[in-house]
């Protein structure tokens, strides 16, 4: 499995052809802006909490993105077999 972070929502464009079905997006930072897109991906995405909070989007992003904090942002870290930062 792959973590991919996104921090700004021009970089989804050169993120996307490099996800695969097994892999995980996390939004980051202005990343969490791409919450407010429709996302129709075949990979987990993720949204940093802290990051969501600070650009008050608590209830405007679907369901289908869960919400993690740093600590489990640490913990998906650790276990992924590589953290890829597209910005």
């Amino acid at each position: 499995m792959i973590l991919h972070t996104v921090n700004k929502t021009a970089a989804l464009a050169k993120c996307l052809p490099m996800l695969g079905e097994d892999d995980v997006l996390l939004l980051i930072e202005d990343g969490v802006l791409l919450g407010l897109e429709t996302l129709q991906l075949d990979t987990r995405v993720l949204a940093l909490s802290a990051d969501v909070s600070a650009r008050g989007l608590q209830t405007r992003l679907p369901d289908t993105i869960s919400r993690i904090d740093y600590a489990d942002f640490v913990d998906l870290a650790a276990r992924a077999d590589k953290v890829c930062a597209w910005f």
